[in-house]
């Protein structure tokens, strides 16, 4: 009677460290899909930048005009604004420029950033735009993991054939 207690417990025993080594296994298949699914900023082109926009909405007398202009992005994680510009001059060449203001953005206690390590991509960027047409641009911008709490400012200029376009426009990320 002993000897068939030990074989249950056994048995019992071996059943479920198997379980174990295949939930176990299903875990390591799922942490590595998902780090293998995570796209960091500069892998990303910008025709790719350009399709993750979603719909703008401007006012129809806008020449440039950015969907959304303010978005909290988590550490770790990075997010795309749009930008639309409409060209109602002669067909020519369009320079657009994402750079940062100084101070660059606030902490949640109203401190100037005083150094941030957000990425953006493009930098900068040119492209032609005939007359009467509207293009789609997108502005992809990566808060690293060590990002302080606070609101990140851009600034968002376009000009054409190097005068300036409209005035400056403003991106604004809140970190949490």
């Amino acid at each position: 009677m002993l000897n068939r207690k030990s074989i249950e417990l056994s048995l019992n025993f071996i059943i479920i460290l198997i379980l174990s080594i295949i939930i176990f296994g299903f875990g390591v298949r799922f942490i590595s899909k998902l780090s293998s699914q995570a796209i960091e900023l500069q892998d990303i082109t910008t025709s790719e930048l350009d399709e993750r926009i979603g719909s703008l909405v401007c006012e129809g007398s806008d020449r440039v005009c950015i969907g959304l202009d303010r978005k909290t992005i988590r550490r770790a994680k990075f997010d795309v604004f749009g930008l639309k510009v409409i060209n109602i001059l002669e067909s020519q060449n369009f320079e657009i420029t994402v750079s940062r203001p100084s101070p660059s953005g606030y902490t949640k206690n109203n401190q100037p950033v005083q150094s941030d390590s957000l990425i953006w991509s493009p930098k900068s960027r040119s492209v032609f735009i005939e007359k009467n047409e509207e293009r789609d641009f997108g502005i992809g911008i990566q808060v690293p993991s060590n990002a302080v709490s606070g609101i990140y400012i851009f600034d968002v200029r376009i000009q054409a054939d190097g005068k300036p376009y409209s005035n400056t426009q403003k991106i604004y990320v809140d970190v949490p």
